[in-house]
């Protein structure tokens, strides 16, 4: 099982942001791939909710991990144990937080 390890990349990419205006839930697709993720950096607005939906779209399996990131985050959908997405060959998951 071949894992991206992307502990340092997401930490320095997760970049919170506040808006001007305010928004409703924004919606996010971060694919995954060997050694990386795109979109990068990622943007966010602090205190606003968000759904990030992982996808991994190789045959092998990869992660996302940013410890940090989803401890101060308060996540209300879905899950990222130890600050980890892992995912499947080919498979998708989504997680709505606020990030803090």
């Amino acid at each position: 099982m071949t894992l991206c390890r992307l502990a340092a990349a997401a930490s320095t990419s997760l970049l919170l942001t506040v808006p001007a205006a305010a928004q409703v839930q924004a919606q996010l697709v971060v694919q995954l791939y060997s050694f990386g993720f795109a979109p990068q950096p990622i943007h966010l607005a602090a205190g606003r909710p968000v759904t990030l939906t992982f996808t991994n779209s190789s045959g092998n399996s990869h992660d996302f991990t940013a410890v940090g990131f989803f401890q101060r985050s308060r996540i209300v959908a879905g899950a990222a144990p130890g600050g980890k997405v892992e995912l499947r060959p080919h498979q998708t998951r989504s997680i709505t937080l606020i990030p803090s």
